[in-house]
């Protein structure tokens, strides 16, 4: 049994790691039964998704304390299910939330010396700034709620310059820590 099947048994215990380069703290998680693992999908490679059971609000707001802790800035705030509710009459009343979305909010911060760091670089690889994280849960398991960033390290790896790869995984791994420190444990 591999560690993706083992944590798919476990799937819906509180605190849940999944996704994202956590695979032997997941596996350890799951060996070891501690609460904290769940269910694991095969994810896109672009993307780090990590799912938590925790009430949404205070989860936001941790979110955002940890980000501010590792120095990085909040510079906005976009409440993503809030704005289709609002225009659900325009959008359409059947249309406006299909798969039955709870919450959604995106949060974009800084960070002055990555952004000095990035744009020494290359111009190009101004498209990190700001960086972003969604948090969203569903309807169906307001509980769940899911954390989704696109990796910088995946956007730079593309790019012939070694120092963007290693500029972009230093930012993913200070934004991942942020995120993970943040989590009530």
């Amino acid at each position: 049994m591999n560690v993706r099947e083992m944590v798919r048994r476990v799937a819906g215990m509180p605190r849940s790691l999944v996704t994202g380069g956590f695979a032997a703290a997941l596996a350890a998680a799951v060996l070891l039964a501690v609460p904290g693992a769940a269910s694991a999908e095969d994810c896109n490679p672009a993307i780090w998704k990590l799912e938590i059971k925790d009430n949404y609000a205070a989860l936001l707001e941790d979110v955002k304390a940890g980000l501010e802790a590792q120095q990085f800035s909040i510079i906005s705030e976009d409440d993503l299910a809030g704005a289709l509710a609002t225009n659900r009459e325009i959008l359409g009343m059947d249309a406006w939330n299909t798969i039955g979305f709870q919450e959604a909010r995106a949060i974009h911060f800084c960070s002055l010396l990555f952004n000095q760091e990035v744009l020494n670089l290359d111009m190009d690889y101004s498209i990190l700034c700001p960086f972003k994280v969604v948090l969203y849960s569903m309807q169906d398991d307001p509980e769940k709620v899911t954390i989704i960033m696109v990796r910088p390290s995946y956007l730079l790896a593309y790019f012939d310059d070694p120092n963007a790869r290693a500029v972009g995984k230093k930012i993913e791994d200070r934004i991942r820590a942020a995120i993970m420190e943040a989590i009530p444990h």
